[in-house]
């Protein structure tokens, strides 16, 4: 694969090496989890913007509905993890468990722009469908809305234990 360039394998280990890091607890200050998320969501839409200058309304659509229930997936998982909730002396801290499912995500996310980039610049058939177009956004809206839901679980969460004044003085 020659014609690859070499930074999309630098991509792909740095993804890989992210992905691998988060399958472990870790402690994070909880508005700190809304970073990754975040930049996930822009810098997918502004390749898609790129990809797909001219998009239709119904890709715009379903990729907000599937942005919607990504996000509405990432909320119920993150609903599932017990967190502890420490206050240190450089603030208030989260415990995030580990969780394998970010691994999942990047490279799924990896693969799906590899291969829209790819079939737009080989000129594949399919690639310049209308199906291709909506399932590209519709890809994008899940792949990025499950990180942002978890987080916002996390960030919402911390805020309440906060505010109960619920969490230990000290990082155990």
């Amino acid at each position: 694969m020659h014609y690859i360039p070499t930074y999309v394998y630098v991509l792909f280990c740095v993804l890989v090496y992210l992905g691998v890091r988060r399958c472990f607890p870790r402690t994070v200050r909880p508005e700190r989890a809304l970073v990754f998320p975040l930049m996930f969501v822009a810098l997918g839409a502004s390749s898609l913007n790129r990809l797909f200058p001219d998009a239709s309304v119904p890709a715009q659509a379903a990729a907000l509905v599937a942005f919607i229930l990504g996000a509405g997936l990432g909320w119920l998982q993150a609903s599932r993890w017990r967190l502890q909730f420490h206050t240190t002396d450089t603030g208030f801290k989260v415990l995030l468990p580990g969780d394998p499912s970010l691994l999942v995500t990047l490279l799924l996310s990896f693969f799906v722009d590899f291969a829209q980039h790819y079939a737009l610049a080989v000129h594949t058939p399919w690639s310049a469908t209308h199906a291709f177009e909506i399932l590209s956004f519709v890809a994008w809206g899940a792949l990025a809305g499950m990180p942002l839901g978890r987080s916002i679980n996390v960030l919402l969460r911390a805020t309440q234990a906060k505010t109960r004044g619920s969490a230990s003085p000290t990082l155990e």
